[in-house]
């Protein structure tokens, strides 16, 4: 009974596993498509590349040798030794005296170009004078001297170093180098002719006070001038005639050239008579009024002139006497007078003939140079002798 329950049993699980053996090999049509499944991770990144190697850095180049100290080069004319050295010098030289900006029309814009520190400033750099300058003051360091551009030991800036037309409207100039800072203002500005009148003229003027007894004695009054005296309340009335043709008129009490000719007796120009430069002197005014030791006083020294030449100091002498002659003669026809408060001469108005009017000029030009000779010994002495000649000395 169990061997036939046994065989049962397996006979059962024969036919079942025939049956899923039937059924898996026998594979039915495929049903409709399922819904697409999620997204798949990402992939895992490739390896990056090596880097390449690194060129090699160059050498770094050597220092350049260290320059020379800018301070030392500056400190030659900076320096408090040669700062305190230089000022006293140039507290001794009129530039720097008050009475040359105040005293001497500093404030005045026709003026101020040379007699004040502004307005020589406003001149380099604009070329004029605008107006008047209310406070004017005397010239300092930097009158002269501008801003350095090479900074090296020469470069000492000197303002308007360009050529200077030494007669205004002229187109005579000077090429002086250093000098054209000096010669800005030390030139006459005027000639002779700028004196001279076209047609016949007459000039009327009434004198008081202490003019009363210079124009109411002997007065140049030209061929058919005239005075009138009023004694009762001191003043003169004179008529200048002034012929064209033959005489020329002293127009104020400050004619003739302008004060401080020197750069046009050294250019050997603006006399009644032709002259040559004074190329014995080519340094100009450095040479002489400041020497090798570069003096800021500007005066003159014996010792800077010995080095070229014995002391020419009878020489000067003898022609100041000629040149104190000329103005007698020219006080005796009343064209100049002396003054005993300044120990010099003065233009007076007055009408004169062409050769008195020429002696004049003459005489006020080496009068107002005040070098006796000195800026151009040839020239001066010509200027005299006509003067003389004029003169009848």
């Amino acid at each position: 009974m169990k061997k036939l329950q046994l065989r049962i049993i397996t006979a059962m699980f024969a036919g079942l596993f025939l049956g899923l053996f039937v059924f898996t090999s026998c594979e039915g049509p495929a049903g409709p498509a399922g819904p697409a499944g999620p997204a798949g991770a990402d992939g895992t990144n490739g390896t990056n590349g090596i880097n390449g190697i690194d060129g090699i850095n160059g050498t770094d180049g050597s220092d350049g040798t260290d320059g020379v100290d800018g301070n030392i080069t500056c400190l030659e004319c900076h320096g408090a030794y040669a700062k305190n050295v230089i000022a006293a010098q140039f507290a001794r030289s009129q530039h720097s005296s008050g009475a040359i900006a105040v005293e001497y029309a500093g404030g005045r814009a026709s003026c101020a170009q040379c007699h004040s520190h502004e307005g020589y400033l406003e001149f380099a750099l604009t070329g004029e004078v605008a107006e008047d300058i209310s406070n004017p003051s005397a010239w300092e360091c930097s009158t002269c001297h501008d801003l350095h551009t090479t900074f090296d030991a020469t470069d000492y800036a000197f303002r308007l170093g360009a050529d200077v037309e030494l007669i205004d409207g002229s187109g005579v100039t000077v090429e002086g180098g250093s000098n054209n800072t000096c010669i800005n203002c030390h030139q006459a500005r005027r000639d002779r002719a700028s004196y001279d009148v076209a047609t016949d003229e007459t000039y009327t003027r009434t004198f008081t006070g202490a003019d009363f007894d210079v124009y109411s004695t002997t007065t140049a009054i030209g061929p058919n001038g005239s005075v009138t005296i009023n004694a009762t309340n001191d003043t003169v009335v004179v008529v200048f005639d002034v012929p064209a043709a033959t005489h020329a008129y002293i127009s104020s009490t400050h004619a003739g050239p302008h004060h401080g000719p020197q750069g046009n007796l050294w250019a050997g120009v603006g006399g009644t008579l032709a002259g040559t430069p004074y190329s014995s002197h080519s340094g100009g005014c450095v040479s002489c009024h400041m020497g090798p030791d570069s003096d800021h006083s500007f005066m003159p020294l014996e010792e800077n002139c010995v080095a070229c030449h014995a002391s020419k100091e009878p020489e000067m002498d003898a022609i100041a006497d000629r040149i104190h002659a000329v103005g007698e003669a020219l006080e005796t026809i009343h064209a100049v007078h002396y003054s005993d408060e300044d120990g010099t001469f003065h233009p007076l108005y007055a009408s004169l003939t062409t050769a008195q009017f020429d002696a004049w000029w003459n005489f006020i030009y080496v009068l107002e140079d005040r070098s006796n000779s000195a800026h151009n010994p040839s020239y001066i002495k010509q200027l005299i002798n006509q003067a003389e000649t004029a003169l009848g000395i």
